[in-house]
């Protein structure tokens, strides 16, 4: 969020462009305190925003999130094409459907964020979107916090780290959860730097929706790429 400063800037500029169609007289104060109810509200309200292709059928559409979800109770409002206002009935079924997220509708990714008391609809970054990334190829030796943290640094901001227990059968090492910007390509890997020995590490992404091999973006197959056409990659 903006500071203090930076606000008062942005509304100093916005006065100067408006010239005469404002006075002081349009300013209206409001109180500090926001109630209790509306506190509570905003806490259980999550804003949605399809990724690509956002005309889809709205009444489909909520009836297939309700489904995946496991709720009916969820109270779903379309501000505008591929845009959505979710209220939940709980603040606990709420924190469950952000930690099981991405989610997708027909292979189509839907960003959620979580409503803040002070910031407009309008306001919020739709380029971001948290992923769980297993990390495959660290020696078990290496296979500590501090290393999937600095792994994963390289694909976005870390939230979180889970590394595989040593009775895990599969013992892969573990999985990083990860704030992508979507308007980067995906890395694939990172090289591991052990006593001048470089070693490949590979990413793999959970739950990954429409997705370009071509140019490492999500939002579309390679098919459709218009950075790479498909027609002009080698057979």
């Amino acid at each position: 969020m903006e500071s203090k400063e930076e606000n008062e800037m942005r509304v100093a500029a916005l006065c100067k462009s408006l010239g005469d169609l404002w006075s002081k007289e349009d300013v209206v104060e409001v109180s500090d305190e926001i109630p209790q109810q509306k506190r509570e509200e905003c806490s259980r309200t999550l804003f949605g925003k399809l990724y690509s292709k956002p005309n889809v059928n709205y009444l489909a559409f909520i009836t297939t999130m309700k489904k995946a979800w496991k709720i009916e109770g969820v109270i779903c409002s379309q501000n505008e094409p591929g845009h959505f206002t979710f209220v939940f009935p709980t603040e606990e079924e709420k924190q469950r459907i952000m930690r099981n997220s991405p989610w997708s509708y027909s292979t189509n990714l839907l960003i959620l964020k979580q409503c803040l008391l002070e910031v407009p609809e309008h306001c919020y970054d739709f380029t971001k979107a948290a992923f769980w990334v297993c990390i495959g190829g660290v020696p078990p030796g290496w296979r500590i916090n501090k290393v999937f943290n600095d792994l994963g640094k390289r694909m976005g901001n870390v939230i979180e780290v889970q590394l595989d227990s040593t009775t895990n059968a599969q013992n892969r090492g573990g999985r990083v959860r990860i704030e992508i910007d979507l308007t980067l390509p995906l890395k694939s890997g990172a090289i591991m730097d052990i006593g001048n020995n470089w070693l490949w590490v590979e990413f793999k992404y959970e739950r990954l929706p429409h997705y370009c091999f071509s140019y490492g973006k999500i939002g579309h197959y390679a098919t459709d790429c218009l950075e790479i056409p498909y027609a002009t990659l080698p057979g």
